[in-house]
């Protein structure tokens, strides 16, 4: 038998609707009929739903699939994570339709990744502890990558009229920079407290300032007791902990407890450049063995600190006085 495969035109019906379209098939040549050919024929099918599902907005089997890995999670734990049956997303995988419903449910999954987090805790006990353990894993960076962005904008928009001034080192502040400052210090000085955590920001602070007339971070600073602090500095640490870039730790020590900060992520050396870098790091060698106490009563002795009123914003002018630029 001669065959040869042409383009001819073809009517499939789905689901109640009419779908045409020109497809190859496989024809005797000497009848003139139609031969089954399982590749054109399954080809041919193929691109029938994808004409239907570009007509309903449908989602695609290689979306879905798509979405599946971007959870980290087989077919079972997804269906389980769905309220499904492994099957029905096997099918929908290699090429069924999706019920009207399903698909609106992928759409919007698809659209916001957020939603899984909701569906998870109301199904999470129909997975298996790998399928768990992956979801978590991979849902975790996304979240906290939108909080710190939230938190960002937030933050930066709340101290934007101080920017450029005498108070902010004549620098916008960045609460992205501000934060990897901060982490700087927490991965280089083990159980940091915040009190020399604020010490070692104004020193790099107002130490660069002396030297290049702006600032690193942005930040305004102002005379609390136990000396100079970014200004709202709980706020700015309550941010970074609710973006989990650090996490607030209680330690014992003799017959007080107290509290310190540990970082979860590095610092990102890229935001800084090499003389912000070289301060930060003159300043952590200068000040690392120093305790809370000692570093506290020593930034008491700067006349940033001694010619303010408690609560007050710290010019960053009075860097010209800073002790550890005395001589330079």
């Amino acid at each position: 038998m001669k065959t040869e495969v042409k383009v001819i035109n073809e009517t499939y019906t789905i689901r109640g609707e009419e779908v045409r379209l020109s497809i190859k098939a496989r024809i005797d040549v000497d009848s003139g009929e139609r031969m089954f050919d399982e590749e054109l024929d399954n080809e041919a099918v193929s691109k029938a739903f994808d004409q239907y599902r570009q007509r309903h907005g449908m989602i695609t089997p290689e979306r879905i699939k798509a979405l599946r890995q971007s959870f980290g999670l087989t077919q079972r734990d997804f269906a389980a994570l769905l309220g499904w049956s492994a099957t029905t997303i096997a099918t929908y995988e290699t090429g069924s339709l999706p019920s009207v419903a399903n698909n609106k449910l992928l759409l919007a999954l698809e659209k916001d990744s957020d939603m899984a987090q909701t569906i998870y805790e109301s199904s999470k006990q129909a997975m298996t502890e790998q399928g768990k353990a992956a979801f978590e894993q991979k849902l975790d960076p996304p979240k906290r990558a939108n909080a710190t962005k939230m938190i960002e904008r937030g933050i930066n928009d709340l101290f934007a009229a101080r920017r450029y001034s005498e108070f902010s080192g004549y620098r916008a502040f960045d609460l992205k920079k501000f934060s990897n400052m901060v982490l700087f210090f927490v991965n280089h000085v083990s159980k940091l407290t915040k009190t020399k955590l604020n010490k070692l920001l104004f020193y790099s602070d107002f130490e660069y300032f002396g030297r290049y007339t702006v600032s690193i971070s942005g930040v305004a600073y102002a005379r609390l007791p136990h000396g100079p602090a970014p200004d709202q500095f709980d706020l700015l640490y309550g941010a970074m902990e609710g973006a989990q870039l650090m996490t607030g730790k209680e330690s014992e020590s003799g017959q007080y407890d107290w509290y310190y900060e540990a970082a979860n992520v590095d610092f990102d050396a890229d935001l800084f450049s090499k003389e912000e870098l070289e301060v930060m790091a003159v300043t952590l060698a200068r000040f690392k063995d120093m305790d809370t106490k000692a570093i506290s009563a020593f930034s008491h002795g700067e006349t940033a600190w001694r010619n303010n009123a408690n609560g007050q914003l710290i010019s960053y002018d009075d860097a010209s006085s800073l002790s550890v630029l005395a001589g330079e």
